[in-house]
């Protein structure tokens, strides 16, 4: 029989312990002890206190977003060492930061992922710990989705934002990236936004994905009576820019204008958007392969 020590807390906005416990139901031949403290900093020796009587103990946190919690998540952390140092057993360490989910319902998802993989870590370790050789360097995540070794193979994924303002002329241009996507057998992911100045937000979080490998925007600013248009376009070529050498990653201008008329705009569609897709998939291959053209 195999004992378990769960450790929760109430400054969490979720349930960690009873995700915790639902899973290690799944599990034969565990016994499970809970407790609950204040706030993350009372982990440890809550956990250390537990392990006088488990064979592992699982220290879940919910780390906020301000400053302060962070130092205090840093420093909960830190007495967790301390504590599997003293006691020569694994704590199992399952915090989420509130600030890695975009909204509430991609947190929670992190929460329940990363809680339910831990706690089947933690019962491995307890159990068969020889059983993790198996699963070593391949880039297993818990709350996310896993990354997979350098060694694997990857396929190329390419996020495309699509803003809807002149809809009849981004539609072309977004029917063209697709044929040209799929000519080249490469996967996109696109999205939708309403328009031009919306794209930096929804490409940052593209490029936060670790899958994809640049990014193309689609969009019309057609020139009118008078420079909204230039503004526009101006800011948001230098915000994709500055997120381009954020993240290392390749993100193209298939935005007609500024200072487009409809006609001109209309007869531009297709060629912007094909020389953004094919300067992307340039590019990735130069930043995969370091291209460098040899001058004698």
């Amino acid at each position: 029989m195999v004992k378990i020590g769960i450790v929760d807390t109430t400054f969490a906005r979720v349930n960690m312990g009873e995700i915790a416990l639902d899973e290690l139901k799944k599990f034969p031949n565990v016994e499970t002890e809970r407790r609950t403290v204040p706030g993350i900093k009372d982990l440890p020796v809550e956990c250390k206190i537990l392990l006088e009587k488990c064979d592992v103990c699982i220290a879940l946190g919910m780390v906020g977003g301000a400053p302060i919690d962070q130092q205090c998540g840093h420093e909960a952390s830190l007495g967790i060492q301390q504590a599997k140092l003293m006691t020569n057993k694994h704590i199992i360490e399952v915090f989420v930061h509130e600030n890695e989910g975009w909204n509430e319902a991609e947190l929670k998802e992190i929460f329940e992922n990363r809680i339910r993989k831990h706690a089947r870590n933690a019962m491995v370790l307890a159990t068969k710990p020889e059983e993790l050789v198996k699963l070593a360097g391949k880039g297993i995540r818990q709350g996310k989705e896993d990354e997979g070794g350098l060694d694997d193979e990857k396929a190329t994924v390419i996020g495309i934002v699509v803003s809807e303002f002149n809809e009849d002329i981004t539609e072309r241009m977004e029917d063209r990236a697709v044929e040209i996507i799929k000519e080249e057998n490469i996967s996109a992911k696109i999205i939708h936004v309403p328009g031009v100045y919306d794209m930096p937000l929804v490409v940052k979080k593209l490029l936060m994905d670790k899958k994809i490998d640049g990014v193309i925007t689609l969009g019309a600013v057609v020139k009118g009576e008078t420079a909204h248009d230039e503004v526009i376009t101006k800011d948001v070529a230098k915000r994709l820019g500055e997120l381009s050498l954020e993240f290392r990653k390749p993100v193209t201008l298939g935005i007609i204008g500024h200072n487009a008329e409809q006609e001109i705009a209309e007869e531009r569609a297709e060629e912007y958007a094909e020389r953004a897709v094919r300067a992307v998939i340039d590019l990735i291959e130069i930043l995969k392969d370091d291209v460098v053209k040899q001058v004698s």
